[in-house]
């Protein structure tokens, strides 16, 4: 049977394969593409400094980083005479992507109703078009852990990229990890309600999963289907780690025995500066710890006006593996921008140098299972670097460009940036 196609439709599909065949012909996978900084500064992170090192980006990837690194005839070589290349941050803990206006409801997603909510999902509800996202980029973070907030079980995390057309293109680990707010009436009392709240969800995973299993196994009729506790068995199973939040020493001390008591397999702590007090036991069970920002007062009469501040040092003095946050609050999203400056605050008060640079980009990568990817240079890695005019950590440093993914990031897309440009002018006229 032959089927006659009108001449308009033929021609429209042949150009619609004509287009397709020349986007094939240059995607990456037909050319690679080289690109090689030189002449730069080069800091590894988890090696040696570079000086006047190469940096040899292969498409997403980098190819090759040292002292003499062989370029391609074909790449595009960049000359960064006295600048300095570092590895973009990773923020271990921020509601990017969720948040947008703290004070207009519509723009704020990052927190779900009920006290449960195991089975939430932040990837999904990423904005990948939200404008925080480029004057983070501009301030040198490249990789964000994105988190939600509320309830008792907040839900499952994930690890994003900031550049992408949507949240699918942009999710680099989902989920991240299971977060559960330990409450903080349970510290001393273990009959505290929202305690056995979330003891009986974990506990009613624990017998769906088994129903499952009885099922699978062909000896149970499947057991009714509940994305809530379906949420939590791999974390019962230890396939996923739990992110468990705690305040003041008291409740970080019952928190950590709590945990103990659930055998959950792989803990990840967060708090305040308090987590200083309990530093020699999280560096005794292997607890890794995120510092949720040193910006804050001291909240006791017998403190030191600097005991936040101190908090990183004490712990990596402990021993203790650990990443620094920005503190979130009210404008966590919009503040979030300010993480290297709690690592340089720390590295004025205790926190040897490299250490503090480690705790903005290695170690929040190794703690969140994406350091074969992220938070150092190194062959195969990502290609997310930044190039500054000196130590990221100091205020007065110019992030002077950005790659992600082997890509230069346009940071005039940064709001912050268009509105220095767009009244710089003004004030210029004024003074002539």
């Amino acid at each position: 049977m032959n089927i006659r196609i009108p001449g308009g439709i033929a021609n429209g599909l042949r150009l619609g394969l004509a287009l397709a065949a020349c986007v094939l012909a240059m995607s990456p996978a037909a050319a690679q593409q080289f690109t090689a900084l030189t002449g730069a500064t080069v800091h590894p992170v988890d090696g040696e400094v570079i000086e006047d090192g190469v940096v040899l980006i292969e498409g997403r990837n980098i190819g090759a980083i040292g002292a003499q690194v062989e370029i391609p005839a074909d790449a595009t070589v960049i000359d960064l005479d006295g600048s300095h290349i570092y590895p973009g941050f990773v923020h271990p803990l921020s509601a990017l992507g969720l948040t947008e206006i703290s004070s207009v409801a519509g723009t704020v997603d990052n927190t779900e109703m009920g006290a449960i909510n195991a089975a939430l999902r932040v990837e999904v509800a990423f904005n990948h078009d939200s404008a925080l996202l480029p004057v983070n980029v501009a301030g040198g973070i490249l990789t964000t852990h994105t988190v939600p907030s509320g309830g008792l079980i907040r839900g499952r995390s994930a690890v994003m990229n900031m550049e992408g057309w949507s949240w699918e293109d942009m999710t680099i680990k989902a989920p991240a990890g299971m977060h559960i707010d330990f409450p903080a009436g349970a510290a001393g009392d273990s009959e505290n309600d929202d305690l056995k709240k979330i003891e009986s969800v974990l506990d009613a995973a624990q017998d769906w999963h088994k129903a499952m299993q009885a099922f699978e196994a062909g000896n149970a009729p499947r057991p009714a289907r509940n994305a809530q506790l379906e949420a939590l068995v791999p974390l019962l199973e230890g396939e996923m780690p739990l992110f468990l939040y705690a305040g003041k020493e008291k409740e970080i001390v019952a928190a950590l025995d709590w945990a103990e008591e659930q055998e959950f397999e792989r803990v990840i702590l967060v708090g305040g500066p308090d987590l200083q007090y309990v530093a020699d036991r999280l560096a005794a069970d292997n607890v890794p710890a995120i510092l949720n920002g040193v910006y804050t007062m001291p909240t006791r009469r017998w403190e030191a006006y600097d005991m936040a501040y101190q908090a990183a040092g004490k712990l990596h003095e402990a021993g203790v593996k650990f990443a620094i946050g920005d503190g979130g609050g009210g404008f966590g999203a919009t503040n979030a921008r300010n993480l290297p400056f709690h690592a340089g605050s720390s590295a004025a008060f205790g926190l040897p140098k490299d250490a503090a640079l480690k705790s903005v980009t290695l170690w929040p990568a190794e703690i969140l299972g994406i350091d074969d990817q992220l938070g150092s240079l190194a062959a195969g890695k990502r290609a997310s670097l930044i190039v500054t005019s000196g130590d990221p950590l100091e205020v007065m440093t110019k992030i002077q460009r950005v790659w992600i993914d082997g890509e230069e990031y346009d940071l005039a897309r940064s709001k912050h940036r268009q509105l220095y440009e767009r009244y710089k002018g003004r004030i210029e006229a004024e003074t002539e």
